[in-house]
C-alpha cells in the first residue's frame, strides 16, 4: 500500500530499515515488518517531512537526476533538498520546480566540455584571439599594479554563470531559498573563515556558483569580504543541513568511485584531484552515518570529468534508487497524495524565460 502511516511509526520503521546497513552497503536483514494500522493516514499534512541530500563529485553527480526521475515515478515526495557542487546544481534545479525527467533533458541539452573550459571553440574566434590564443596558451592574467601573474583557477566560470543565470532569474526577488518551489540550501567553502557556509538566501545563480568553485579549476566566488569555494572541501553531503531545515527523514545519496591503486600513473592534476577527494571523504563518512537512508549509485566505473558518459550515469542513478525500493517505497504517497503534493510545486513555481529571436 502506499498510505502512509502515523509519523511515530513510520519514522521509527525507517530508522530500524536504515540501521541494518552497515558502512560497506551491506542488505538489509529480511525481516517482516510490523503489521500496518487498520486505517491509513490520508492528509499530507499528517505525514513526515522527506530532505533529499545529494552529493557532489563532478560528472559523477549527473546521476542525481537519475534518482529524482525514480522518486517522482514512484511518488516519493522531496519536502527539501540540500546539495553541494553538482548535487547542487541537480538540488538547485529541482528546486525551482524542475521535474526529473525536465533535469535530465536540461542536463544533456549542456555543452559540459564547452562550458567547463569557459572558452568559445578556436574556429569561432575572431582572427585577433586565434593569434593570443597561439601566442599565449597558458592564459596567464596580465596588470598593470602587479604585472604577470597565475589565474586564480584555470576556468573564470562564466559560462557556468550564464547557465545559472538563466536558472536563477525568475526567483531573483526572492528574500529566501525557502520560498523555492522546493526549499533549498547549498553549501560552500569560505577560505576566509576556514568555515562551510551554508546559502539560504541572495542570489541563487550566485549561491550555485560558489557551491560549485573547485579549488584551482574555478575562480573563487568572492562576496562582501569572503572567499567561497567548492563546499565539498568541508561538507560534500550535507545531512545536517536538511535536518536544520526541518526534514524528519533524510534521504542520502553517496556517489561510488573506484579506489587509487598503488601503480597508478599521476600527473600534477590528478594528483590534487585525488588530495581533494581524500579530504572529501572524511566528512563524507560522518554524514553517511547521520543519515536516515542512504542511497548508493554504483559509479566506480567514471570518473568526475566524465561529463560525456552522462545519459550512463544519470541511468546509474535510477538503478541505485531502484536498490533501495523497498525502504523507499515506505515513504511513497497515494495517487491523490501525488497530485496534491504536485500542484503545491507547480503554484510557486516561476516560468524559465526563453529568449527569443530578433527579426
Amino acid at each position: 500500500m502506499k498510505f502512509l502511516r502515523s509519523l511515530p511509526a513510520l519514522v521509527l520503521a525507517v530508522h530500524m530499515c536504515a540501521g541494518t546497513t552497515s558502512a560497506q552497503g551491506a542488505p538489509p536483514q529480511q525481516t517482516t515488518p510490523p503489521a500496518p494500522p487498520a486505517v491509513p493516514v490520508t492528509q499530507p499534512d499528517h505525514r513526515p517531512t522527506i530532505g533529499l541530500v545529494l552529493e557532489g563529485g563532478g560528472a559523477l553527480g549527473l546521476a542525481h537526476a537519475g534518482v529524482l526521475r525514480w522518486f517522482e515515478e514512484n511518488h516519493i515526495p522531496v519536502d527539501y533538498v540540500a546539495g553541494t557542487s553538482m548535487g547542487g546544481l541537480v538540488g538547485g534545479l529541482y528546486a525551482t520546480g524542475m521535474s526529473g525527467t525536465q533535469i535530465q533533458k536540461f542536463l544533456n541539452g549542456v555543452n559540459w566540455n564547452r562550458s567547463l573550459r569557459d572558452e568559445l571553440p578556436f574556429q569561432a574566434r575572431s582572427f585577433r584571439r586565434k593569434e593570443d590564443r597561439r601566442d599565449y596558451p597558458n592564459d596567464l592574467e596580465f596588470g598593470l599594479k602587479h604585472g604577470v601573474s597565475f589565474p586564480s583557477g584555470f576556468n573564470s566560470g562564466q559560462q557556468v554563470g550564464l547557465i545559472l543565470d538563466r536558472i536563477s532569474l525568475p526567483y531573483s526577488d526572492l528574500k529566501s531559498f525557502s520560498e523555492l518551489p522546493t526549499p533549498f540550501r547549498c553549501v560552500a567553502t569560505d577560505l576566509v573563515t576556514g568555515k562551510p557556509e551554508v546559502f539560504d538566501s541572495g542570489s541563487l545563480a550566485e549561491a550555485l556558483r560558489a557551491t560549485m568553485s573547485l579549488p584551482a579549476i574555478f575562480s573563487p566566488v568572492r562576496r562582501d569580504g569572503q572567499i567561497y569555494v567548492d563546499g565539498g572541501l568541508m561538507e560534500n553531503l550535507p545531512v545536517d543541513v536538511a535536518r536544520t531545515m526541518g526534514a524528519d527523514i533524510v534521504i542520502a545519496v553517496h556517489l561510488e568511485t573506484a579506489p587509487l591503486t598503488p601503480d597508478e600513473s599521476l600527473s600534477a592534476f590528478s594528483v590534487l584531484q585525488h588530495s581533494i577527494s581524500v579530504v572529501i571523504s572524511v566528512n563524507e563518512l560522518e554524514s553517511m552515518k547521520k543519515a536516515d537512508i542512504l542511497i548508493r549509485v554504483h559509479t566506480e566505473d567514471y570518473t568526475s570529468v566524465d561529463y560525456q558518459a552522462g545519459e550512463k550515469i544519470i541511468e546509474l542513478g535510477y538503478a541505485g534508487a531502484q536498490e533501495r525500493a523497498r525502504l523507499l517505497q515506505r515513504l511513497a504517497l497515494d495517487d491523490q497524495q501525488w497530485a496534491e503534493y504536485t500542484r503545491r510545486r507547480k503554484e510557486r513555481q516561476r516560468p524559465i524565460p526563453v529568449p527569443s529571436s530578433s527579426k
